[in-house]
């Protein structure tokens, strides 16, 4: 049984904008069984440029019933059937999400004709219901109006059923399954290809270009999770419409796929990824020589030129790192720019600049090279305490030479996520740092 539905709205997405009019054609898989079509009121103006393509105007609709005033009916006629439509995600998240706003929940097994069309009659140039119903003869009287395109909608549906020949309608009328959720633009047979492993995978656009970026510990699992709630707000149904192809690159763990993702992610500056796509403004510890000939530790943002002592990702931590050594060196604040408060008396040159010394000797001492093992043969390399690069190792020996194993490894850029990742992992597996 089949609830064949289609709905004129303000705007293209279901939470901030507002149906129009709707149709609903019952069918039972072999006939019509009855009809239901209304203008509704918005209760908001429509733009021009809907009345100009639907042709409901402000006027047509002033004297409609509200959305609240119907919502039972309509709840009544689709609760038990499965909800069919050209383009069915856009139509179903707006009915759903209305429906929920006046207390009536569904959630119904989904038929989308325009994917059921790409199946049962492939090469066709355009799927769209004004090329389907030309090409096919279909006459469609009332073109973007609501019972127009449904009851176009129900002959191309008709046609699918009668060409059918795998029991595709069947399959979906039965259960919901994960294609059902699919973006428009998608097939279920690309999902089928994913493996069930760690992995980054790439959403591209029409173009080809990657519009996101995403890590997984179950590429298959990850990715079919993403269409699994399809929320009717503007920036969800942005992200979907724009999806037409997935490629990705499994990894050989978790560890190494958050790596990845933050290495493209900096890379590829994908237009959906928001965490990640920031400046990293990082600050360093420097040391200079001052006109009275004392050694001077200061921070300040990091320079392309000078190579500082250290890096980090907040100012609050090179500050703290240089109150420490203050303290544990005896060395006034003032001469590491802590304190505007000046010294009782300047420390001998010569003692200070030892200290000093010593506080470098320290900061060093902490930068050391090693390997971490993700457990799968791959391996982390952080040469001085920076991020270097990854990759498998097939024979390790005892005492590895830094050159090569680099040799053996794939060079990336550095940033503070990647050795948050690391540091991370070597913190709660110890036992995986190998020390060069």
């Amino acid at each position: 049984m089949y609830a064949i539905v289609d709905i004129e709205t303000t705007g293209g997405f279901g939470t901030q904008n507002c149906i129009t009019e709707i149709a609903i054609v019952l069918h039972n898989g072999k006939e019509v069984e009855g009809k239901f079509q209304t203008l509704v009121n918005p209760e908001t103006p429509i733009n021009w440029y809907v009345q100009n393509m639907t042709g409901i105007t402000d006027a047509m609709v002033a004297t409609a019933p509200k959305f609240n005033e119907v919502a039972e009916n309509i709840f009544n006629l689709i609760k038990d059937r499965v909800f069919v439509a050209h383009n069915v995600n856009f139509d179903y998240s707006f009915v759903k999400q209305h429906l929920k706003t006046v207390g009536y929940e569904i959630d119904l097994p989904k038929i989308c004709t325009i994917k059921l069309a790409r199946k049962t009659f492939p090469g066709l140039p355009k799927y769209g219901l004004g090329s389907l119903s030309k090409h096919f003869n279909i006459v469609n009287t009332a073109r973007h109006r609501a019972i127009g395109d449904a009851e176009a909608t129900t002959k191309l549906f008709e046609l699918i059923i009668a060409n059918d020949k795998s029991g595709e309608i069947q399959k979906l009328a039965k259960k919901r399954q994960a294609s059902q959720y699919l973006p428009l633009n998608l097939t279920s047979d690309i999902i089928d290809q994913l493996p069930s492993l760690p992995g980054v995978y790439y959403f591209h656009n029409k173009k080809g270009k990657i519009i996101y970026v995403g890590k997984a510990i179950n590429l298959k699992k990850r990715v079919t999770s993403h269409f699994s709630n399809n929320k009717s707000t503007k920036q969800k149904q942005d992200f979907l419409r724009e999806i037409y192809s997935i490629t990705w690159k499994d990894c050989s763990s978790e560890l190494t796929a958050q790596i990845f993702e933050s290495i493209e992610i900096k890379r590829l500056w994908p237009q959906f990824n928001k965490s990640q796509k920031h400046y990293e403004r990082q600050y360093g510890i420097f040391m200079f020589e001052d006109s009275l000939g004392y050694y001077r530790l200061a921070i300040d943002n990091k320079k392309k030129i000078l190579k500082p002592l250290a890096t980090f990702a907040l100012l609050l931590e090179a500050r703290q790192l240089l109150f420490q050594f203050s303290n544990e060196y005896d060395i006034h604040p003032n001469l590491f720019f802590l304190s505007k408060e000046m010294p009782m008396a300047l420390p001998l040159v010569k003692q200070h600049n030892k200290k000093v010394k010593q506080i470098i000797d320290a900061i060093n001492s902490n930068k050391q090279s090693y390997l971490v093992h993700d457990g799968a043969k791959h391996y982390i390399l952080v040469e001085e305490g920076k991020f270097y690069g990854m990759g498998k190792i097939h024979i390790l020996s005892k005492k590895p030479k830094l050159k090569r194993l680099k040799e053996q490894l794939t060079a990336h850029a550095e940033n503070l996520v990647v050795q948050s990742y690391i540091n991370n992992y070597i913190a709660n597996n110890p036992e995986s740092m190998i020390l060069l």
